[in-house]
């Protein structure tokens, strides 16, 4: 039980970390959003596939592999604008707090997709959860500088709730093969499909963000060092979020992985209140509380 705790805590850290690094790429604009996921993406899908083949050798797949691998990667190709696009228009830790809604909806997808019923105890601690995510999200939009609090907000839930569906899923595909070559290909899956999107679109790869003009981008040599260190710490970063993830998945249940992993909120709150001066830092953490103490309860039922 500890391994698949300390897996998920991982995973928790990580993607805060990650999130943190994606609102600063979102916020310095110089790429589009699709070319930031085009690229993390791709450097994410390059680390896990060679782990897999260097290291352990390419697994042998069973049959709902490309199954799974189809419907999470679809799923979590829309997932990464539009969460992007929440990041952009709302403020960063109520944002990211609103991804502590997914154990809430895994509830009732693992009940659709594995026959899992909830105790009591499980719902009391969705209660609890949905009352701790209010308090956080009760900042009225007056008091923040975000473009737009409530529609960042509403972006933020609709990427939980297909979270909730994708990490079934996720699980479904390691256990098709393994923890690294799942998401190496899940990724890649993801990877061509930006690809496909921007070559469309814009004929080519790489795309300037559009929140910015290109008279009044900056254009140093510094500035573009910048931006392709920043997308390659995503891309590692996120390598070892999904190591971590895959991990606690394989060796624990879905629904117990997705609530530990959101402890990663307070780390959201921390890095939001540090990194991007956000304000009501007490209220949030308060709020971030209560939702992990709801979250807790889940573990436990």
């Amino acid at each position: 039980m500890a391994a698949w705790f300390f897996f998920a805590l991982g995973a928790a850290i990580a993607q805060s970390c990650m999130n943190a690094l994606s609102n600063r790429a979102v916020k310095l604009a110089q790429f589009s959003k699709i070319t930031i996921g085009f690229v993390a993406t791709g450097i994410v899908s390059l680390i896990l596939l060679a782990v897999s083949y260097f290291l352990i050798g390419f697994p042998e797949l069973g049959t709902d592999f490309w199954r799974a691998v189809l419907i999470t990667g679809t799923l979590n190709t829309i997932m990464v604008p539009i969460g992007f696009k929440a990041y952009e228009l709302g403020e960063f830790s109520s944002v990211y707090s609103m991804s502590l809604t997914a154990p809430i909806f895994v509830l009732f997808t693992a009940w659709m997709f594995l026959g899992e019923s909830p105790p009591i105890l499980g719902i009391a601690g969705v209660i609890l959860s949905v009352v701790g995510l209010w308090n956080i999200a009760r900042v009225s939009a007056k008091n923040t500088e975000a473009k737009d609090y409530k529609k960042g907000n509403l972006l933020g839930l609709s990427v939980a709730l297909m979270a909730s569906v994708s990490s079934n899923f996720d699980k479904l595909a390691i256990l098709n093969s393994d923890r690294f070559f799942s998401s190496g290909i899940i990724t890649g899956f993801m990877t061509i499909a930006y690809a496909i999107y921007l070559l469309i679109k814009y004929k080519k790869l790489i795309v300037r963000g559009e929140t910015l003009s290109y008279a009044a981008s900056p254009i140093g040599g510094a500035f573009l060092l910048h931006g392709v260190m920043l997308l390659s710490l995503i891309g590692i970063i996120h390598a070892l979020n999904a190591y971590f993830y895959n991990s606690a998945l394989v060796t624990g249940l879905v629904s117990y992985t997705i609530a530990i992993k959101r402890v990663g909120v307070l780390f959201g709150v921390l890095w939001g209140w540090l990194f991007f001066r956000e304000k009501n830092i007490s209220k949030k953490l308060l709020g971030a509380a209560i939702a992990i103490l709801g979250v807790l309860l889940i573990l436990l039922a």
